[in-house]
């Protein structure tokens, strides 16, 4: 309708808080604790994807945690990632405290949609629209730090889900492309792919009980996200290249 802006129409922009679920105000509360007491140089902020990097396995496939500390461990990283959490619980949590940081964060990864597509049922051009409220929240905040966006992983849901995230894709790739050299957009699909096609083989869902659609990727998925991640990470950080090296066969974890 003429005259209305995008805060009037988008339902991707509206904070929401999840405050009546006991074990995410539970895990709100203890990470406020976290970033007004410890000094941060790296944050994750996100869903259940990043909030996997705190699993500990058997088995070896949601083995995440070994992954993180090798590439985040010495790095004064927090990982801000709440499962079930779209573009509308993040920007709540931004606004309630996850940016009261001591001293500014130098490099932010914000990786938040995969939920606007799925049980919300948003379009690409809504979660678009909250993804790029939540960025712009953190550069308003921390214009000297660095904000990497990985585009939204791809997954086996449904046919509409698969076509809408390669639409806010190249939303999220244009919208980066616009705002210079602190955004940088970037391309995580391969991790999830073999011979160029999404591979259930390398999500972590087929192997729960009861089975699911394939969304989360296998710990050994992730650590090629981190890597991926990780010349952008080490440029931003001023150190050096930190890798993974599993102590079993990669063919075991799937």
């Amino acid at each position: 309708m003429p005259g209305l802006q995008d805060h009037d129409v988008n339902p991707a922009i509206h904070a929401i808080p999840r405050m009546d679920v006991p074990w995410w105000r539970e895990r709100f509360l203890c990470k406020q604790r976290q970033v007004r007491r410890d000094i941060i140089d790296l944050v994750w902020f996100g869903d259940s994807i990043t909030h996997n990097w705190e699993r500990h396995g058997p088995p070896a496939w949601q083995d995440f945690a070994p992954v993180w500390q090798a590439y985040y461990g010495d790095r004064r990283a927090l990982n801000l990632g709440f499962r079930g959490d779209d573009t509308r619980n993040l920007l709540w949590r931004l606004t309630h405290g996850e940016l009261e940081f001591r001293h500014a964060p130098r490099v932010f990864i914000v990786m938040i949609g995969v939920n606007n597509l799925g049980h919300l049922r948003q379009c690409a051009g809504q979660a678009a629209g909250g993804i790029r409220r939540i960025v712009e929240r953190i550069h308003r905040a921390f214009p000297g730090s660095t904000v990497l966006l990985p585009g939204v992983l791809p997954s086996l849901r449904s046919a509409w889900v698969t076509s809408q995230t390669s639409v806010l894709n190249r939303m999220l790739r244009a919208f980066a492309a616009t705002r210079g050299q602190w955004l940088h957009y970037v391309d995580l699909a391969g991790c999830l792919q073999t011979d160029g096609r999404v591979d259930a083989n390398l999500f972590m869902d087929p192997l729960l009980s009861p089975p699911g659609l394939p969304l989360h990727p296998l710990a050994m998925a992730q650590a090629c996200m981190a890597q991926r991640l990780e010349p952008l990470i080490c440029r931003a950080l001023g150190d050096h290249p930190h890798h993974y090296f599993p102590s079993r066969p990669a063919a075991a974890y799937w």
